[in-house]
């Protein structure tokens, strides 16, 4: 709880370590793929080579190939009921939103800006049953009027993953111009994933974790709320899992709370700032 203070030395010399590891961008668009490209999957072992139309599904531009001042990295958790960090978390000049979180009536907590927001599989399957029928694919459209600018998808952790995400690419290329559904690069997940492994951390890493990460190659400072995997707030408060619903904390495949004494120490450090309290 003590007064944070960055330290940019620190700051540079992490960036430039993970530069080591780190050779590529963090989603897909015409100048970092080849028409016909074999990529591996993250989490199979099967292999894909891609064609044409998924190259034309591409665009120019990623916004990681542009340096921010400040960015706010929004995870799910409780810990941003009540908080009044919206205000803050906008004023940003880049804001990622993680698992397309239901923002339009949290404004006040979470705010509602969003320059990139993650979509994990998981949520197509659950919330929107894989978008199946025309009432799914209605509310997911929906659902997806709440962000702007970009949809990241992890496209390549495997085949059936890869399948959904040419159809809801051309979906939400059809309903809606407000947000540009784009790949993530399975080269650069595993890259950073390699770096961490390094750093004795083998377990699946959350998106939330890995976006931080990816962040820091882009930001000058990088500020982080509702990164809280524990089940009261620093005053004793019971916090629910989301934010946005009345979930309890649950076993994951991620090893949240390595991940969260990770973040604590480079907090610490100076290097990122992690918000867990009210603003």
């Amino acid at each position: 709880m003590k007064p944070w203070k960055r330290n940019l030395s620190n700051f540079l010399d992490l960036r430039s370590e993970l530069k080591k590891t780190v050779h590529t961008e963090m989603i897909l668009n015409r100048h970092n793929v080849r028409q016909s490209q074999r990529f591996n999957f993250t989490f199979t072992q099967e292999k894909i080579t891609t064609h044409e139309f998924f190259y034309k599904l591409l665009h120019e531009y990623s916004p990681e190939q542009t340096e921010y001042k400040r960015c706010s990295i929004v995870g799910n958790g409780g810990i941003l009921n009540g908080s009044k960090c919206g205000y803050e978390i906008d004023k940003a000049d880049f804001v990622i939103r993680c698992n397309a979180p239901p923002i339009g009536r949290f404004k006040e907590d979470a705010g509602v800006k969003s320059n990139i927001t993650t979509v994990n599989p998981s949520i197509i399957v659950n919330r929107y049953g894989r978008a199946k029928n025309k009432g799914q694919q209605s509310r997911l459209i929906k659902d997806m009027k709440e962000y702007n600018n970009y949809i990241w998808f992890p496209s390549f952790a495997a085949k059936w993953i890869y399948d959904l995400s040419i159809k809801l690419n051309k979906l939400l290329n059809k309903n809606l111009k407000s947000v540009t559904f784009v790949h993530g690069n399975p080269n650069h997940f595993r890259e950073i994933k390699d770096y961490w492994s390094k750093k004795h951390m083998h377990k699946l890493l959350s998106t939330g974790f890995y976006i931080t990460t990816a962040s820091l190659l882009f930001c000058k400072e990088v500020h982080l709320y509702g990164f809280w995997p524990f089940a009261s707030d620093l005053h004793n408060r019971s916090t629910p899992y989301h934010y946005f619903e009345d979930l309890k904390l649950s076993k994951a495949s991620h090893a949240f709370d390595s991940e969260f004494d990770k973040l604590l120490s480079l907090h610490k450090d100076g290097v990122l700032q992690l918000h867990v309290d009210d603003c």
